[in-house]
């Protein structure tokens, strides 16, 4: 029954998330809050920052859920506060334009109240026991709190520099999630991880109704570090480190590419050379030129031009194969407890 709750409670998540989002699209137009869609020919202006509906339901839903079952408070605040920190520090960076460092120091800050209130509270935040397909669990009491702010901020950058193309990450998001959460209510002992996954996947679908192609909103800063930031926390409280990273190596691989080519973490609006270009008939075509940083867009597109819901499709394609094999590693876990 536990599970039931956890599930339907993760799933209201769609339905906030797409009453918010649309509310944002509303005020951030009449507040000149606008972005502009570069991969159109026609450059379409769309209402930007209204990822901070996603960010806005996580913490709410929660907050309610640490009510409706107080044995998992702590786990949930740790969450509320990671979420919180980084669309506080996202909106920020949307409107001021911060330093290609500051993201990756803010998602180190989002992880901080994770390590401390799992060293103030033992065993109710986290198990510092990282979980490994086939060879079981090897306790870090040590490492692990120090390792966590690392993960949050990883997860949190790696979602925030995928998002180039409409739709890509809520719908990646909640692809990578779909197969975790079929995993975790196979083999997940706690309700928590459940309700996590559950909550990420239905308020990054409820997001995608209005990002999706042909875009009618954009998240912004704040609606992507508050759902990587969200996505590393729920992967170190439901005990699913490996089968995360598993599930959004698109992200991973994305992230790569790009810090490969570029050497430094940078802001891709400050890059004096983009990855790709549009061409007059609205396909998206590899740039020439050899200095611009390596993408997974770019990479998908090397072979020849292409139209920017193809791309996605493809993207979209990946994250399918990565969730599943993200179930499957969950599944080589077997049953665990928090």
């Amino acid at each position: 029954m536990d599970k039931v709750v956890a599930l339907l409670l993760g799933a209201i998540g769609l339905p906030v998330s797409a009453v918010i989002t649309r509310f944002l699209i509303s005020w951030n137009s009449s507040h000149g809050i606008f972005g502009v869609d570069v991969h159109k020919t026609e450059k379409t202006i769309v209402p930007e920052m209204c990822g901070a509906a996603m960010a806005i339901t996580l913490i709410v839903l929660a907050g309610v859920y640490s009510l409706v079952d107080p044995r998992y408070s702590l786990q949930l605040i740790s969450f509320i506060l990671v979420v919180g920190i980084a669309a506080v520090a996202g909106a920020l960076d949307d409107f001021k334009r911060l330093g290609g460092m500051f993201k990756p120091l803010v998602g180190l800050l989002c992880g901080v109240p994770v390590s401390i209130l799992g060293l103030m509270f033992p065993g109710q935040v986290y198990n510092p026991e990282l979980g490994i397909p086939l060879f079981g669990g090897f306790r870090l009491p040590i490492i692990y709190p120090l390792i966590i702010p690392l993960a949050i901020s990883v997860t949190a950058n790696t979602v925030n520099m995928l998002d180039p193309l409409n739709g890509v990450m809520a719908g990646g998001i909640a692809i990578a999630c779909a197969g975790l959460l079929i995993g975790l209510l196979l083999t997940a002992q706690s309700p928590t991880p459940i309700f996590l996954y559950a909550l990420l996947l239905f308020v990054s679908l409820g997001f995608y109704i209005y990002n999706r192609y042909p875009s009618r909103a954009f998240s912004g800063n704040v609606g992507q570090l508050s759902l990587g930031a969200a996505l590393g926390a729920a992967a170190i409280l439901g005990r699913a480190e490996i089968a995360t990273i598993v599930a959004i190596f698109p992200n991973i691989q994305n992230s790569f590419f790009f810090l490969s080519k570029i050497r430094r973490f940078t802001e891709h609006r400050r890059l004096t050379s983009k990855p790709t270009m549009l061409l007059p008939d609205g396909r998206l075509s590899s740039t020439p030129d050899r200095g611009a940083p390596l993408t997974l867009v770019r990479t998908i597109i090397s072979g020849g031009p292409a139209f920017e819901y193809d791309i996605v499709k493809t993207i979209f394609l990946l994250y399918l194969l990565s969730s599943i094999l993200g179930f499957l590693t969950l599944l080589l876990m077997g049953p665990f407890h928090l």
